[in-house]
Parts: structure tokens; C-alpha cells; sequence
């Protein structure tokens, strides 16, 4: 159902608030003063899958009233992720991949269009530019191309392919990429098994592992495994790894049907490679499983400094029945927030149980002054939240009207 979804229309977009409308204009009027400031954008997705972009004035307008895009705000396709002070909504539809940003009447413009065939896992790097891993959905080549998108540019400023293949010469059992990320000169990119022979992609359960590369020329350096926990992070998610602002590298392992795996003997948890190194550390291990929490942790939105938001399933409703519904919008998960150095849990209180991300994840959560913000699916009801990350208090913001998600929020400067 979910892959259906995607296939369909994988990008998330960026939309305004349904009070503000979005002008087509490119340059200001002579006559105008030159806009200096910032805005705010959100992507926004229609129950009927269509998406939009939409910018706003001030983030307290994500706290009040309806948020919908009817009539307002640019049809944009695009998987939308905020880099160096641009969206880039990248599609790999004909339409081509654009940024956007503010011209200097402040409105929010599309810039020059890159053509990318494949998008299967994305994340950011030390010096504000994109990772972009393609991969073939059926199997039909064990070879993925990773690239680095640099924004000032509008290009693709290197890419290198590498074999995905788990034994060489196999080419029915490979390594699939959850996200990536770049700690100094290295490139991280966390994977699972899966059985891809007569494309009936099957996946496995799995040690964590992580392929390294050098950064930024992308050559491959090794694989490393942890068997303490299982396979880092959840398809199309990218929310299984994170860099904190020491430069260590996080990873979060669900071990979970939620998460769309064959649970495993081991816990779910959290493992660290610290800056510089590339090699997992063998004297942590965050054990969510066995944690307070009692649960399996889904995935991670880095709040600033050593914490991270997460979303995870108590380990009593983790089941057969409950198999990918992070892709869904049953509501059967709970937050908490994580000082990953010090190991310390604060539950996130006023928020309820809620649903997955679908295909959202990176970028979802838009972190400013203390507080985080980010849709939820509550039932019947979409809307945005917001989080104070010192006392881990939500308070109810904004319903999403037409839809069920802003799959990206941030922000532009002029």
C-alpha cells in the first residue's frame, strides 16, 4: 500500500499557510524596498496526494486556527528538505528536481531544475549540502549511486557508485540504504537486508550495519556490523541516523514489525561512532527495549546539542498486526525525548498517542528557540504540535485541513 503510495508520488513539498497566498513574481518591483527578513515554509500533502508549498510570516501561525492549502500556495512535487537557505524539493518525476527561495521582494521562488532518476535515501553534510543515494526499487542492479547536491550550485557536485551487493557475486541478497550522514571527512550510510530475487524484495533481519565512505570523494572505505542490536533505521524514513553537535554519529534500531523488520532476539537501541572514528563504540549502547520506556524507538529528529526527539512503540503493542504502521496512521505511537550523552529520558506529556510518518521523516521537525514543531496524526485528526524540548510539555497547534501532514518546515532568510 505504502510503496504504492510512493511510486505514485514520492516528494514531499513545501506550502504556505492557507492565509498567505504564494506569488509567481521573480523579481521585486523597482519601486519596492528589497525584502530583508526571514519566512517560514512548510511542505503540505493532500489526502489526495497532491502537494503544495506554502510560506508564512511567523511560526505562531503553525499554532492557530487551519492550516489548508486549497486555493493558496504552489502545486510543487518534491521530497522538500531545508539546505543552506533554500527547499529543495527533489523529485525524480520529468519536472526535475528545484530549490526555492526568497527573491528580493521575499517571495518564495523556484530557482534552476536538476533531473534526478532516483531518490531511496538522503541527508546532510558537515558543510550544508545534500546526500543523495539512487538505487534500482527491484533489484535489477546491486550498484548505487551516491551523489552530493550542492545548493549554491544547483548541481551535483560529485557521485560515485558502489556494489550494495551483502556477498560479492550474490546479487539476490542486498544492502539497502536508510539515510546517511557525514561526520568530518567520512559519510555514513546505514543499511538492511533484503532478498530482491524475482523482485519479490523480502527483508531480513539483520546485525546493525553501516557502509563508510570518505567524504566528500565518496570512496568506499569499509562495513561495519554491531550484533548487540539489528538493522538502522526504516525505509524511506532517514530518520535512523543523526549527528549531534559534538560530531558523534547516532543510530536507532528498531528491531520492530512497526518498522517493517522480523524482530530479532537482540534489543532495540542506540548505538554511537564517535567523531572521527569509524567504528561503532563498544562501551554504549542506549537499550530502549529495557529502557523506562519499555518500548522499541522508530525514529530520531535531532533537537540541537546531544538530544534527539523520538517516536517509538511500547514493546507490548509491537506485533504481527502492527507490521510497517510507521507508514501508517494508526495511533500506537508514543515520544520522549533523549539526552543521548548522558542517557537521561524525558517523556514528551500533551501529546497523544499517535501515527507514523509515511514517508516523511527528515526535515519533518523544525526546531527554533527552545521549542520543536511537527504534525501528527491523532485519529482522525491532523495538526501541528509544538514541543518544549527543556520540559518535553506539547501543546496542540493547528489542524491540518484537506490532508494529514507538513512533511517539511523551515525557514528562509533574505
Amino acid at each position: 500500500m505504502f510503496i504504492n503510495k510512493f511510486q505514485k508520488g514520492f516528494a514531499l513539498a513545501f506550502l504556505s499557510l492557507s492565509i498567505f497566498s504564494c506569488s509567481s513574481d521573480d523579481t521585486a518591483p523597482k519601486d519596492e524596498t528589497v525584502f530583508t527578513g526571514s519566512k517560514y515554509v512548510a511542505s503540505y500533502w493532500l489526502a489526495d496526494y497532491t502537494q503544495y508549498i506554502l510560506d508564512f510570516n511567523s511560526i505562531d501561525q503553525l499554532m492557530t486556527g487551519e492550516i489548508s492549502a486549497r486555493g493558496v500556495g504552489k502545486e510543487q512535487g518534491g521530497s522538500c528538505f531545508p539546505v543552506e537557505n533554500t527547499f529543495f524539493a527533489l523529485s525524480t518525476s520529468d519536472e526535475g528536481s528545484v530549490s526555492f527561495f526568497l527573491n528580493d521582494a521575499g517571495k518564495l521562488t523556484a530557482g534552476s531544475k536538476l533531473a534526478l532518476e532516483s531518490s531511496y535515501a538522503v541527508g546532510y553534510t558537515d558543510d550544508k549540502k545534500l546526500i543523495n543515494i539512487a538505487a534500482t526499487w527491484d533489484g535489477s542492479s546491486s550498484e548505487c549511486e551516491l551523489m552530493i547536491y550542492n545548493p549554491a550550485k544547483v548541481a551535483i557536485e560529485n557521485r560515485k557508485t558502489n556494489d550494495f551487493s551483502v556477498t560479492p557475486g550474490n546479487k539476490d541478497i542486498l544492502y539497502w540504504p536508510t539515510g546517511a550522514a557525514v561526520s568530518g571527512d567520512k559519510l555514513f550510510v546505514p543499511v538492511y537486508m533484503k532478498n530482491v530475487k524475482d523482485k519479490k524484495n523480502v527483508v531480513l533481519s539483520s546485525d546493525a550495519v553501516i557502509k563508510v565512505y570518505k567524504y566528500p570523494s565518496l570512496e568506499y572505505i569499509n562495513t561495519i556490523k554491531d550484533t548487540r542490536t539489528a538493522a538502522i533505521g526504516i525505509y524511506y524514513e532517514n530518520t535512523g541516523i543523526v549527528q549531534t553537535a559534538s560530531g558523534d554519529i547516532y543510530t536507532f534500531s528498531s528491531n520492530a514489525h512497526a518498522g517493517g523488520y522480523p524482530p530479532t532476539a537482540v534489543s532495540s537501541g542506540i548505538l554511537r561512532i564517535k567523531k572521527g572514528e569509524d567504528k561503532f563504540d563498544a562501551n554504549y549502547f542506549f537499550n530502549i527495549q529495557e529502557s523506562s520506556l519499555n518500548g522499541k524507538v522508530l525514529a530520531a529528529y535531532p533537537l540541537g546539542g546531544e538530544k534527539v526527539f523520538i517516536s517509538y512503540i511500547p514493546n507490548s503493542i509491537d506485533s504481527e498486526d502492527t507490521y510497517y504502521n510507521f507508514l501508517g496512521t494508526k495511533t500506537i505511537f508514543k515520544s520522549a525525548i533523549l539526552d543521548l550523552a548522558s542517557k537521561t529520558i524525558l517523556p514528551v506529556t500533551g501529546l497523544p498517542d499517535h501515527g507514523g510518518d509515511e514517508f516523511f521523516g527528515l526535515g519533518s521537525m523544525f526546531v527554533e528557540n527552545g521549542k520543536a514543531y511537527k504534525s501528527f496524526v491523532i485519529g482522525e485528526v491532523a495538526r501541528v504540535y509544538q514541543i518544549d524540548i527543556a520540559t518535553g510539555a506539547a501543546k496542540a497547534g493547528a489542524v491540518i485541513k484537506e490532508g494529514l501532514y507538513l512533511p517539511a518546515i523551515g525557514k528562509l532568510t533574505r
